[in-house]
């Protein structure tokens, strides 16, 4: 469901910025570092969305890899875990069969 409504959020704000872009058409100057040239606007408009999409996902890996790592640290630290239960189990399993039951009957004096 969530997914859903990503997409749809998407598909509306793509069609908002076409048509924002379709109507600004007009040529504008772009100064970069060293070069001025004469664009259409809409050429500017797309080209900036686009460039703000791949920050956007490139940004998105990076967290994507980082809760990757987590998540395989945390697995690695259950693992160690369950292991060291294990072994207290074994232990104390080893320990309560030495042990005297409680009903084994008392020595009388």
């Amino acid at each position: 469901m969530k997914g859903q409504w990503q997409v749809i959020v998407g598909i509306v704000l793509a069609i908002i910025i076409a048509i924002f872009a379709i109507v600004n058409v007009d040529s504008v100057q772009v100064s970069f570092l060293f070069a001025k040239v004469e664009w259409p606007l809409i050429l500017v408009i797309l080209g900036s969305v686009l460039f703000g999409g791949l920050i956007f996902f490139c940004l998105n890996i990076v967290r994507v890899n980082a809760m990757k790592k987590q998540i395989k640290t945390l697995e690695n630290d259950k693992k160690e875990l369950e292991r060291k239960l294990a072994a207290e189990k074994s232990r104390k399993v080893k320990v309560s069969e030495v042990e005297v039951p409680e009903s084994a009957p008392k020595p009388t004096v």
